[in-house]
C-alpha cells in the first residue's frame, strides 16, 4: 500500500476519516477549510479518489469514505500510530512531539516493517496518545467515548485519548495532566463556552471547552465520589 495513492492523496482519506469518523460524511467547503485546499482542489480530489473507490461523492453532494477507502485509512493510521509508539517509547519522543516525524514515515514505511515494528513493540494496542491501533487489515476496534467538555457535573470518568496534532495544544493538555487512564471528577461548567471545572488527583482545574472537548472520555460512574472534600 505504502505510496500508492501519495502522500497528498493519503492525507486527503485521512482527513475524511477523522471529520466522518463517527459516522456520516463530510461537506467539501469543510475538506478545504481543514486540509488548506481551494475547494476546486477538493472536488478535484474527491472526484479522483471516488473513481479509484476510495470514496463516496456526487456532483455537489457530501463525502464519506467507501469500505476500501476506510480500510485503506484505517492501515495508514496503523503505521502511524505503531510509529508515534515506538517514537515514545524506544526513541525519546515526548507524546505531543510526534506527528511531524511520524507522518512522513507513515507515508513511506511497507507493511513488512510494519508488521515487525508491531512485533518488536510486542503487539501494542493502543498508541500514546490512546487511540486504538487498528488490526493489520485496517479494522479499527472502537470504544465508547464522550469529550470532556459534554460531561454533566458529577462524572467521574476516565481519559481514553487526546485528540489532536497541535503540538503546543497537546503539551499544554499533557502538562496539565490529562493522559490516557487517568481519573478525572467533572465538577462544575460555567455557562455560555465558561471553562469545565476538574478534579484531578485531588487537585482542582479549570479547562477551557475548546481544550476539554480534544480530550476523549470514558464515563466509570454517573456519581461524584467524595474525595478531600469535594
Amino acid at each position: 500500500m505504502s505510496g500508492g495513492l501519495g502522500e497528498s492523496n493519503e492525507m486527503f482519506l485521512l482527513a475524511v476519516f477523522r471529520l466522518t469518523e463517527r459516522g456520516g460524511e463530510v461537506s467539501i467547503s469543510r475538506l478545504a477549510e481543514v486540509t488548506g485546499y481551494g475547494m476546486s482542489t477538493v472536488s478535484e480530489k474527491a472526484r479522483r479518489l471516488t473513481e479509484k473507490g476510495y470514496l463516496l461523492h456526487e456532483w455537489r453532494e457530501a463525502v464519506s469514505l467507501s469500505e476500501d477507502g476506510r480500510r485503506y485509512a484505517g492501515k495508514l493510521l496503523r503505521k502511524r500510530r505503531l510509529i508515534e509508539t515506538f517514537l515514545v517509547r524506544l526513541a525519546g519522543y515526548s507524546v505531543y512531539d510526534v506527528y511531524e516525524d511520524a507522518c512522513r514515515l507513515e507515508h513511506v514505511m511497507s507493511e513488512r516493517l510494519t508488521n515487525a515494528l508491531e512485533r518488536m513493540l510486542e503487539y501494542p494496542r493502543f498508541d500514546p496518545h490512546g487511540h486504538p491501533i487498528p488490526d493489520p487489515d485496517g479494522t479499527l476496534a472502537r470504544k465508547k467515548t464522550t469529550p470532556l467538555s459534554l460531561l454533566d457535573v458529577g462524572i467521574v470518568a476516565e481519559v481514553a485519548s487526546i485528540c489532536g496534532e497541535d503540538h503546543e495544544r497537546l503539551k499544554y493538555i499533557d502538562e496539565l495532566g490529562f493522559r490516557p487512564r487517568q481519573t478525572v471528577i467533572v465538577l462544575n461548567k460555567a455557562p455560555f463556552e465558561g471553562p469545565v471545572s476538574v478534579d484531578i488527583d485531588g487537585h482542582r482545574l479549570s479547562i477551557a471547552v475548546s481544550l476539554a472537548s480534544c480530550i476523549e472520555m470514558v464515563v466509570v460512574s454517573p456519581y461524584r465520589t467524595q474525595r478531600n472534600g469535594l
